[in-house]
């Protein structure tokens, strides 16, 4: 063991000395100035304050995105199997789900504008207090609209009114900057109120022939059973809405129709 030390320091050595005369002799210790520590101080105070924003901003970010992704998992197999029903492929990363204690009954709208177009809104405690027929009804009617939606006509004729508004509202300006004349702002709003109409008009069709989809992919009974519950849920199942019909008109022209397919499961009215 002695011998092993005794070696081991005289390598130790010959290693010391080897690095002396290949980097010279060792230099001496150079304490720095106090400006140097103050400008030194100063870089690490700025170095640490942009960490930290950099680190605060990610977490913020992360949570916020979280709240608007957050979808239960029970509204992700409905939907997975209104899909499945409807044999389309559609994600289900289209679904956006907001948990609201002001309603009292779910509603769902639609955006094409947006990557999260099926905008879902559900009462807290929606899994105890709400009708799985209740679910599938909303669900399958956010979908069916966004499918009528995304029809190339309908995009087509948007294309179109937003083109006849553009140039109507060009022309007006025009004719305002030449003349001054009080009669373009009587015809702006005449314009404004037919554009407003047809908006309604279309909004209710879509409405109506998504309502068609909604029966052939859920049936007959679970449609009308889950549009009745939320006419009983809500306080005035008559009231129309901007381009949404009201709940009685819904179930009128759902559960007082015919259905053209020969599937036992959809015709309960022959």
């Amino acid at each position: 063991m002695r011998e092993w030390e005794s070696v081991e320091k005289i390598s130790n050595e010959d290693l010391e000395k080897r690095l002396g005369a290949y980097y010279g002799p060792q230099l001496r210790e150079q304490p720095l100035s106090q400006t140097s520590w103050l400008r030194l101080r100063n870089q690490l105070g700025s170095q640490r304050s942009g960490r930290r924003w950099r680190l605060r901003r990610p977490r913020l970010h992360q949570l916020r995105r979280f709240r608007s992704v957050f979808v239960p998992v029970s509204v992700q197999e409905a939907f997975g199997r209104i899909a499945f029903e409807a044999r389309v492929q559609y994600p289900s990363s289209l679904l956006h789900c907001t948990v609201s204690p002001r309603v009292r009954m779910p509603s769902v709208r639609v955006f094409l504008s947006n990557r999260r177009a099926i905008r879902l809104t559900l009462p807290p405690n929606f899994e105890q207090l709400l009708e799985r027929s209740e679910l599938d009804v909303v669900l399958a009617t956010g979908l069916a609209r966004y499918r009528c939606l995304k029809r190339s006509g309908f995009v087509l004729a948007c294309l179109l009114l937003i083109g006849f508004v553009l140039v109507c509202v060009m022309g007006l300006l025009w004719w305002w900057l030449q003349s001054r004349s009080p009669f373009v702002f009587l015809i702006a709003i005449i314009l404004c109120m037919c554009v407003l109409g047809v908006v309604h008009v279309v909004g209710r069709r879509v409405a109506f022939e998504a309502d068609k989809l909604m029966v052939l992919w859920l049936g007959r009974s679970c449609a009308c059973q889950g549009l009745h519950a939320l006419a009983d849920r809500s306080r005035r199942p008559s009231r129309r809405g901007w381009r949404e019909p009201s709940l009685a008109e819904r179930i009128e022209r759902v559960c007082g129709t015919r259905v053209e397919v020969g599937d036992e499961r959809l015709t309960l009215v022959r």
